[in-house]
């Protein structure tokens, strides 16, 4: 894969994501979150169930399956008690927090722009919750553990991809995520048989394209795109969740709530650009 392919790829990912917070939005209403979380799983499981694996993957694909689950668990969560226009500018701010981590976990240098970055976006996150009429509520803090959890995930894959199998890597993250969703969503297997059919086609979609498919084309990709240029890009992410948020559920943020949205984007800017 090309560095243009690479960079195309992980720009489809972020619709592909940022459609996804709508649709969980609608799923949570019929769907408790553990159960939607193991089916989702499951079912992007089975879809690379036919993957070779490669034994040099089973450590790495561990750790990012630990970490993967944290961050669907808590983004599940935020997501049932706040907006899915709030939770992706909030999630974004995994961006700004993937340098930090970066410096604190391998050792690298946290640029000058990262401490501007991280002012920027605190002052966006103010806006875009303080001046909200719920203001600050339990969603949104659950989303923000979302945003560090991904950012540890991006780093970490960015240390990994080229180290093993991507199709492992991949494939493997999905068996532990998939067991400690079913080990939370036990008390409610009695659900199942009443999930609706156009439930189901969500939870398909969630779990092959947004999950199975993009995870393999994200770590395919970060093997020739950098973490920092990869958080790039996903600062389109809330710009998508946004659009789609207004055109299935009709969600709009306040004039303030827009302004502190653009200041998250500037941020993650900021944060990503420091080397272009």
């Amino acid at each position: 894969m090309s560095p243009l392919v690479g960079v195309l790829t992980l720009v489809a990912i972020t619709v592909v994501w940022g459609s996804t917070f709508a649709i969980v939005k609608e799923a949570l209403a019929v769907l408790p979150v553990p159960l939607l979380l193991a089916i989702r799983f499951t079912l992007a499981a089975l879809a690379l169930a036919w993957v070779r694996l490669d034994r040099r993957a089973w450590r790495p694909a561990l750790i990012l399956g630990l970490l993967a689950f944290a961050g669907f668990a808590t983004q599940t969560i935020g997501l049932s008690l706040t907006t899915a226009s709030k939770a992706a500018f909030i999630t974004g701010l995994n961006v700004i927090l993937t340098p930090i981590i970066g410096s604190w976990w391998f050792n690298n240098r946290i640029p000058p722009k990262a401490y501007l970055a991280a002012i920027v976006a605190l002052a966006g996150l103010g806006l875009l919750t303080l001046t909200s009429v719920d203001g600050i509520n339990s969603g949104d803090l659950w989303i923000l553990a979302t945003a560090v959890f991904y950012a540890y995930y991006v780093v970490y894959l960015g240390e990994v991809a080229g180290k093993a199998s991507a199709l492992s890597l991949s494939a493997v993250q999905l068996w532990p995520m998939a067991a400690l969703a079913w080990l939370w969503a036990l008390p409610h297997l009695s659900l199942i048989p009443e999930i609706p059919v156009a439930t189901w086609g969500a939870l398909a979609y969630l779990a092959v394209a947004a999950t199975a498919i993009a995870t393999v084309a994200q770590t395919y990709a970060q093997r020739v795109v950098p973490a920092y240029a990869a958080a790039v890009i996903f600062v389109l992410e809330p710009v998508f969740a946004a659009f789609f948020a207004y055109l299935w559920l009709g969600e709009t943020l306040s004039l303030l709530g827009w302004l502190g949205g653009l200041l998250v984007l500037l941020a993650m800017l900021l944060s990503g650009l420091r080397r272009w």
